[in-house]
C-alpha cells in the first residue's frame, strides 16, 4: 500500500515548471552573452530596460547601432562585477540601456554581437497610448493640448493650453515648450493646479497657457510638447539595490534608496499636435488691420471739466481698450491738428491686462494749448477694427466737438500811445519834448514837462556813463548775482527737503480727495473713472514707486491683497465689458474703502506719544 506522503512530482511536471520559470523573464542567451528585457508589453511613450551581460572571456564593446531603427536610446550605462567561487574568479560585464519605442505594434530587439557571439532577438508588443494594457493598471501620466479658436485670423491672438495629468506624483518631470512655425508663442501667467477624475481614477492636473499670434495665413500646426517624467517603480520582480533595506535592518523607518537604478522608470509622453486653418486678412479698404472681439475708444480731460483759455494747456487723455488683442497690435491714434491750437503728444503707454482672454489698453496723452479766443473745433478721431465675433468691419469713433476758448487771463494790454510831437531846433541842441498835460495828477503842466525833461537827460547821462565805464565793475556785479542765486537755490532746496513728508508724515488732503473721487465714481457706476481715481490715489500714496495698474495696486495693499484682487479685477473687466453690461460699483466700494483707509492710517504713522511726566506720581 503506497503512502501518499511519499508521492513525488513526475519528470513531466518538473520540466513544465522549469519552462514556465524560463518564460517568466524574457531573455536571449547565447553561450557567455545574454540579453534580457524587463517587460515585453508596454504602452507607447513608455520606456523599457534592456540588459546585456557578458562573461569575462568576451572582450570588446557591443554595437548598439541596430537598435536605432525601432528604439530611441535614452540612457546607457555599464558595470563590472567580480566573484570568487571555489577559489575561481568570475568576471562579468553588464550594459544597461533605457529604450523608448519609436512606433506601436509588434517590434523586435535585434540580435546583438560581442566577441564572436550573438544574442537571440526578443519580441516586444507596443500598445497605443490610449489602449488599455490587460496586464497593467491605469495610465500613470499623459499630456493633452487644447486650442480655443479653430479658425483664427492672421494676427488674431488665441489661447493654447497644455494639460499634464498625473495619477501618481512623479519624482521628476520636465516639460518641453511647444513648437510652432509661422506664429509667435508666449507663455501666459503661472501654472494652474487642479484635479480631475478619469475612468474612476483621480488625476492631478497641471495646466499651462500660451498666447499664440499667427503671422501668416494657411495651415498652422502646433507641435505637442514632450514630457519626460521619472515615476516610482512598482512592477513585481524589479531589481533592488543591496542598500534598499539598509535602514530597516536596524529597526528604523528606512532611508531613501539612492543607489537603486530600478527604483524609478522613465516615462515619455507627447501631447497631440493641433492643426488650425488661419484665415487671411479680409479687404478693409486700406484701414489698419486690428482683429478683436470688442474695441472701445474714449477720452478724458485734465482738469475735468476742462477750461479752455488762450495760452493755458489742457491735457486730453485718449484710451483704446481692445478685448481679444495684445497691446503691441494697437495702433497710434491720429488726433489731427485743430486750427487755433497747438498740440504736444506724449509717448503712448501700453498695458496687457491679466485674464483668460487677452485684453489690451493703450493710453495717449496730448497737451492742447489754444492760441486764439473764440470757438475751437476738435476733429473727429476714428479707429477701424475687425469684429472677429461677427466677421465684419467696425469703427470706434470719438465725435467732433466744438469748445469755446476764453481770452488770456487779464485781457489784452492796450497799445502804448506815441509821443504827441518831437522837434529838433535849428541850433542843434537837444530835442524839445512836448508832454501832454495830465490834469488828474494835480501837478501843473509846466512842472510836469520840466520833470520829464530832467528825467530824460538823466537817463541819457546814465547810458553814456555805462558806455564809457570799465568792464571790471560789471564782472564783479555778475559774480555777485551768481553767488546770490546759488545761495537762494541752496536755501530753497534745504527748505523743500525739510518740508518733504517722511514715511510717517501726514499726507494731507490729497489722499482724501482721490479717495472721494473714487467713491463718487463707484457710486455713479463708472468703472473707467473709478480706475483713474484709484490710480491717482495710489500715485499719491506711493509717489516714488507708483503702481502700474490695478493688479499692482492690489499687491501693494499687503495682507489685504487677496481681498482687493477680486474687486479690482472686476473694475478692469467692467471697462471692456459689452455695452449695456451692469457693474455694481457700490458693492466694490464697500470692499475697497476700508482697505484704502487702512493704508492712509499706515501712511500717517504712529501717533506722537506725550512726553512722560517729569515727576512720576507716587
Amino acid at each position: 500500500m503506497s503512502n501518499r506522503l511519499d508521492r513525488r512530482p513526475s519528470p513531466r511536471a518538473v520540466c513544465a515548471l522549469l519552462a514556465l520559470l524560463l518564460l517568466a523573464v524574457p531573455c536571449a542567451w547565447a553561450g557567455d552573452l545574454g540579453a534580457t528585457l524587463d517587460r515585453t508589453r508596454v504602452r507607447a511613450n513608455e520606456t523599457l530596460t534592456l540588459t546585456l551581460s557578458a562573461a569575462g572571456t568576451l572582450a570588446g564593446t557591443p554595437d548598439f547601432s541596430s537598435l536605432a531603427k525601432d528604439f530611441e536610446i535614452l540612457q546607457q550605462g555599464s558595470s563590472t562585477s567580480l566573484s570568487f567561487v571555489n577559489g575561481v574568479s568570475n568576471n562579468t560585464r553588464e550594459w544597461t540601456l533605457e529604450l523608448a519605442p519609436r512606433r506601436t505594434g509588434r517590434l523586435q530587439v535585434p540580435a546583438l554581437s560581442l566577441g564572436g557571439q550573438q544574442t537571440q532577438p526578443i519580441a516586444l508588443e507596443v500598445l497605443a497610448a490610449d489602449q488599455a494594457d490587460p496586464g497593467g493598471g491605469p495610465k500613470p501620466v499623459f499630456v493633452d493640448t487644447l486650442v480655443e479658436t479653430a479658425e483664427p485670423y492672421v494676427q488674431q491672438p488665441f489661447t493654447y493650453r497644455v494639460r499634464v495629468l498625473f495619477r501618481d506624483q512623479p519624482r521628476r518631470a520636465i516639460l518641453d515648450e511647444p513648437q510652432v512655425e509661422g506664429a509667435t508663442l508666449q507663455r501666459q501667467g503661472e501654472d494652474q493646479n487642479d484635479s480631475e477624475e478619469i475612468d474612476g481614477q483621480r488625476y492631478t492636473v497641471i495646466e499651462r497657457r500660451y498666447l499664440v499670434v499667427p503671422q501668416r495665413s494657411g495651415p498652422l500646426t502646433i507641435g505637442g510638447p514632450r514630457l519626460e517624467a521619472l515615476m516610482a517603480q512598482d512592477r513585481p520582480g524589479a531589481r533592488r539595490s543591496p542598500f534598499a533595506d539598509f535602514g530597516t535592518m536596524f529597526g528604523g523607518p528606512g532611508i531613501p534608496d539612492l543607489f537603486d537604478p530600478g527604483a524609478t522608470r522613465r516615462v515619455i509622453e507627447r501631447g497631440p499636435d493641433r492643426t488650425l486653418e488661419v484665415r487671411p486678412q479680409p479687404d478693409t479698404g486700406g484701414a489698419t488691420w486690428l482683429p478683436a472681439e470688442s474695441v472701445q475708444l474714449s477720452d478724458e480731460w485734465t482738469p475735468s471739466p476742462p477750461r479752455f483759455r488762450v495760452g493755458e494747456p489742457v491735457t486730453r487723455t485718449l484710451v483704446i481698450t481692445a478685448r481679444g488683442a495684445t497691446a503691441a497690435q494697437l495702433p497710434t491714434l491720429d488726433t489731427g491738428t485743430p486750427e487755433g491750437a497747438r498740440i504736444y503728444p506724449e509717448t503712448p503707454k501700453m498695458e496687457d491686462l491679466p485674464g483668460s482672454v487677452p485684453t489690451a489698453l493703450k493710453t495717449l496723452k496730448v497737451a492742447l494749448v489754444p492760441t486764439r479766443a473764440g470757438p475751437l473745433t476738435l476733429p473727429e478721431i476714428r479707429l477701424t477694427w475687425w469684429d472677429t465675433t461677427t466677421d465684419q468691419s467696425r469703427v470706434a469713433v470719438i465725435p467732433q466737438r466744438t469748445v469755446e476758448v476764453a481770452p488770456a487771463a487779464g485781457g489784452s494790454a492796450a497799445p502804448t500811445p506815441a509821443p504827441a510831437a518831437a522837434s529838433t531846433p535849428a541850433s542843434g541842441g537837444p530835442p524839445a519834448v512836448t508832454v501832454a498835460p495830465t490834469p488828474d495828477q494835480g501837478v501843473p503842466a509846466g512842472a510836469a514837462a520840466a520833470t520829464q525833461i530832467k528825467d530824460d537827460a538823466a537817463s541819457r547821462g546814465f547810458i553814456e556813463a555805462l558806455r564809457t565805464a570799465s568792464p571790471w565793475p560789471w564782472l564783479a556785479l555778475c559774480f555777485a548775482l551768481a553767488w546770490l542765486l546759488t545761495l537762494a537755490w541752496a536755501i530753497r532746496r534745504k527748505g523743500a527737503r525739510a518740508s518733504r513728508p517722511g514715511p510717517g508724515a501726514q499726507p494731507g488732503k490729497s489722499l482724501t480727495t482721490a479717495r472721494t473721487q473714487a467713491r463718487q465714481a463707484c457710486a455713479a457706476a463708472d468703472p473707467r473713472a473709478a480706475r483713474t481715481a484709484l490710480l491717482d490715489w495710489a500715485r499719491t500714496r506711493w509717489p516714488d514707486r507708483p503702481p502700474a495698474g490695478l493688479s499692482d495696486l492690489a499687491a501693494r495693499l499687503g495682507p489685504a491683497a487677496s481681498a482687493a484682487a477680486a474687486p479690482l479685477q472686476a473694475i478692469d473687466r467692467a471697462i471692456y465689458a459689452p455695452t449695456g453690461a451692469t457693474w455694481d460699483g457700490s458693492a466694490v466700494w464697500q470692499t475697497l474703502e476700508p482697505l484704502l483707509l487702512a493704508q492712509e492710517r499706515a501712511a500717517q504713522g504712529p501717533a506722537a506719544q506725550p512726553l512722560p511726566g517729569l515727576y512720576p506720581g507716587t
